[in-house]
């Protein structure tokens, strides 16, 4: 008997769609915020939660709002945490979800977008990332340390890409063919990238004029080129760190869809001999799918871009108002 109900909640956990179920308790899908791995939905009493399909083929579930952590798991804990029920119980509430006899249910129509099965880990990437607030203009360590200023921040190129999490960290979001993977994690003295997740594209909202594809190893000098050279025509990528062949084929197919036939690629890498080696082979890789290659490097030797706007804004302020320190990393 205890075998056929652990038999049954396991069932439930694979057949019913975790997002139908919330449906019918007033949950409403946010498509401009779901990709084909995981779903947004977002309820009137505030509850917010991400949606997931394991490889395994069962449904979880996270809810995003600060102080929820223990609000997450299968159908089960779903109910549960808002039932406030038995396992019993559950059960009961959850037979008419696979017995088409049962009518005390009203499906939702029309039929949610299927979901593609992910991993636990990218669903919590999507998760902490739907949690941490927006940047729209102001972030004390992009400002403050890095001499970004708010009108780059909020440029609409960059609108959504940017965020920032309980800690202040500034956070950079990663897309690959899939969605949302992952999200370089900055700030003073610390760098890093969100656990569990997978390091694909950091790039700017796309425009119909965009001629250039602008590449940098990291999103603050990303953010560096686009203050110190404008946005207009221009579509930034980060890679953070060394590009892998995921990261390649992603560029090639980034280059593919410019609205050029085929876009120049500057190269914005440090002026040393490892931004030198990833511009050659960045060149090697891109030089198929582009009009020009070109190494795009800072003016003086052993400096990135950010180090150019740090001496360029430290330059143009009186002594006693100096913002930004000149080293910060």
């Amino acid at each position: 008997m205890l075998s056929e109900r652990r038999s049954e909640l396991e069932e439930f956990k694979k057949r019913i769609d975790l997002r139908e179920y919330a449906v019918s308790v007033g949950f409403e899908l946010i498509r401009k915020q779901s990709s084909r791995h995981s779903s947004v939905m977002k309820h009137a009493n505030g509850d917010k939660i991400v949606v997931a399909r394991m490889p395994w083929d069962h449904y979880v579930y996270f809810n995003v709002h600060a102080g929820s952590s223990d609000d997450s798991g299968s159908i089960i804990d779903f109910v549960q945490a808002r039932d406030n029920c038995s396992l019993g119980e559950v059960r009961k509430k959850l037979r008419g979800w696979t017995h088409s006899s049962f009518s005390g249910v009203r499906r939702p129509t029309p039929l949610l977008p299927s979901l593609e099965p992910s991993t636990q880990d990218a669903a919590r990437v999507f998760a902490s990332w739907t949690k941490a607030r927006l940047i729209e203009s102001h972030h004390g360590y992009l400002i403050g340390e890095r001499c970004i200023p708010a009108a780059t921040i909020g440029d609409p190129k960059f609108a959504g890409r940017l965020r920032s999490d309980f800690r202040g960290n500034a956070l950079f979001a990663h897309h690959n063919a899939g969605g949302l993977c992952g999200y370089e994690v900055k700030n003073r003295e610390f760098t890093g990238f969100s656990p569990g997740g997978l390091k694909g594209l950091m790039f700017s909202r796309p425009d119909a004029d965009d001629e250039t594809m602008v590449i940098s190893e990291t999103a603050i000098d990303m953010l560096s080129v686009a203050a110190l050279e404008g946005t207009s025509g221009r579509r930034f990528f980060s890679l953070a760190g060394q590009p892998s062949p995921a990261q390649i084929s992603l560029l090639q197919s980034a280059a593919k869809k410019m609205p050029s036939n085929k876009p120049t690629a500057l190269f914005a890498v440090d002026n040393d001999d490892a931004g030198r080696r990833m511009a050659k082979f960045l060149r090697s890789a891109l030089l198929p799918f582009c009009s020009e290659v070109l190494e795009h490097l800072p003016p003086v030797e052993g400096q990135d871009w950010n180090d150019v706007l740090k001496a360029q804004h430290i330059a143009m302020q009186p002594d006693d108002r100096k913002t930004c320190s000149p080293h910060p990393r």
